[in-house]
């Protein structure tokens, strides 16, 4: 078998030059032979290997070249991969390769072996581009029934070790978690090795170690494409193992291009307990935009939120049997449409949610003024008439802090009608970490914070002698502070809370690791209860329920209450005794 060419020079049969051997035998006509290339299956061909380089782009870029190798994937109108044979571990050279689609590929299966020639390019946005062999202008399929190859792989992988991937199929046996859910519904996921990935500041402070833990956990981190997206419902902490897959890329960065896998059962959720007799219940809920359009089934779509009424039917079915669950006596939002608290306003439509599903009636701490700050979005405060009573006006801070960054805080003093006692409720969402400025303290300082550090810091130091003021002059040290905080907990705004003598109640009452939200799949907290010295004796229990952030948007669910939102709620009871 002399017939194949390797760059011009005849082959001697060596392990080094396996894939050559078994393409010779493929090409060899036999009585299972379908070989439909001719003499194109016997031609000079230029390794794979020497294609892809080992460095990121192709040292070949903008040449004609000649390959050969095994389908291992193909999509059609978008390409195909080939691959070479190997001895199943990595390189530090890519043995596999993109092409670009071209009539002559319809029907291209995986598991046979080509002869395609074309122009290798880069493709894609970043500087991890995919070497590919576009305008292809000869095209053979040789032979269509050899076993595709396989290599090993395992994470954590550097990104260099990544690029010697490129375009190859991996198996990886070892336990894999998911954990990003966010794309479920168009097919993608990431999966971690090890455990799912925490935020860096959520367990370490700012700076080197959180920079440390970054790196680590892209290291041990692969987003997956999966064809059947519905087959099987996964949430973030679903466990993976035996996953086989083709290194792939979507224009920007790698990810696998799913083939098979097997799972491991997920435990949803448990409903969360009613309060105890005598106890109040306090939510805190980021509520994802809920808009309501006009307020009359039209206005949409709305500047946030839903797009049509049934969007928002949507949306309020989930809200209402996740409020009909945790049964709040009083309910701190964010995330609230900014239209007032008039009969159409999403306000009273929340009100009407909480009244149907919790023994109401449910009434809304309001503001003279008809809205609460200048932003479309807004916080809010809800509660139950048979249990709490307000004292006196709301009251809401605008200093510079709360200007066009972190949103107007609301405080409201409530008596217990059980037991007479009063305590301030406050309610704030600070500034968020997007939309970084190019300049100043608050752009990314890259030490885990993000851009806005500053701002929200000052936004809680403003805060905090505030509500203290107010919690005086009603005659109460009891203070509670909610909210959504877009800081982690190992953050500087976190840090001053804890500085100005508040407890976090859900680290205190139910310890840690906690989350309640994903960012990329990366879990951390960024919704809180904060007590004041006085009101953290009266705790009986805090939790965040973990119903939104580990399950995917606009899929079925199992269970009506799953994913009214993006971030957990945190659920705190309270049991006053009439000691001050």
């Amino acid at each position: 078998m002399t017939g194949i060419r390797i760059n011009g020079k005849g082959l001697a049969f060596t392990p080094g030059l396996l894939f050559a051997a078994l393409f010779i035998a493929a090409c060899q006509p036999n009585d299972d032979s379908d070989a439909t290339g001719g003499d194109l299956c016997y031609s000079d061909i230029t390794p794979i290997s020497n294609v892809q380089g080992e460095e990121y782009h192709s040292p070949l870029q903008g040449t004609e070249q000649r390959v050969a190798g095994a389908v291992t994937h193909a999509e059609a109108g978008s390409g195909y991969f080939i691959e070479e044979p190997g001895d199943g571990r990595p390189t530090r050279a890519s043995r596999a390769l993109f092409v670009e689609w071209h009539p002559e590929a319809e029907g291209i299966q995986p598991g046979q072996h080509v002869v395609v020639g074309g122009r290798v390019e880069e493709r894609g946005e970043r500087r991890d581009k995919l070497t590919s062999l576009v305008a292809v202008g000869q095209f053979a399929v040789c032979e269509s029934s050899l076993p595709m190859p396989l290599t090993q792989v395992q994470l954590p992988l550097s990104n260099k070790e990544r690029e010697a991937l490129e375009g190859m199929r991996v198996a990886m046996a070892q336990d894999l978690f998911v954990d990003d859910v966010y794309a479920h519904y168009r097919g993608r996921l990431t999966l971690a090795a090890g455990s799912p990935r925490r935020q860096p500041t959520e367990d370490r402070e700012p700076g080197k170690a959180a920079e440390r833990l970054a790196q680590e956990n892209r290291q041990r981190a692969l987003r997956v494409m999966q064809e059947d997206i519905r087959s099987t419902l996964l949430a973030a902490g679903s466990r993976l193992d035996l996953v086989v897959g083709v290194m792939g890329h979507d224009g920007r960065e790698q990810l696998l291009l799913l083939e098979s896998r097997q799972d491991r059962q997920f435990q949803e959720p448990e409903p969360l307990p009613a309060p105890a007799p005598g106890a109040l219940r306090v939510v805190n809920a980021n509520l994802l935009n809920y808009f309501n359009g006009n307020g009359r089934g039209g206005g949409f779509p709305n500047e946030r939120g839903a797009e049509s009424q049934r969007e928002l039917d949507r949306q309020e079915r989930r809200l209402s049997a996740a409020m009909a669950q945790m049964k709040p006596d009083l309910l701190a939002v964010q995330e609230l449409e900014n239209d007032g608290y008039g009969r159409y306003s999403a306000a009273q439509s929340l009100v009407d949610i909480l009244d149907e599903g919790n023994s109401g009636p449910f009434a809304v701490v309001d503001r003279p003024e008809n809205r609460l700050g200048t932003d479309v979005i807004t916080v809010g405060l809800f509660y139950r008439e048979s249990a709490l009573e307000r004292v006196g006006p709301s009251h809401t801070l605008d200093s510079a802090p709360f200007r066009n960054l972190s949103r107007q805080p609301l405080a409201q003093v409530f008596r217990d009608r059980s037991s007479g006692e009063s305590f301030l409720v406050v309610v704030n969402h600070l500034k968020s970490k997007g939309s970084c400025p190019d300049s100043g303290p608050n752009q990314r300082q890259r030490d885990g914070q993000g851009c806005w550090n500053p701002a929200r810091v000052e936004a809680v130091e403003a805060l905090l002698p505030w509500a203290a003021t107010i919690a005086e002059e009603s005659g109460t040290g009891r203070i509670l502070v909610l909210g959504d905080m877009n800081a982690y907990r190992k953050e500087d705004p976190i840090r001053a809370f804890r500085s100005g003598g508040y407890s976090e109640l859900v680290e205190k009452m139910s310890g840690l690791p906690q989350h309640s939200y994903r960012f990329f799949g990366q879990a951390g907290t960024l919704d809180y209860a904060f007590a004041s010295p006085a009101m953290a004796g009266n705790v009986e229990s805090a939790t965040i329920w973990h119903i939104n952030s580990d399950w995917p948007a606009r899929m079925e669910l199992p269970q009506p209450w799953l994913r009214m939102s993006d971030h957990d709620p945190v659920v705190v009871d309270v049991r006053f005794t009439g000691d001050r």
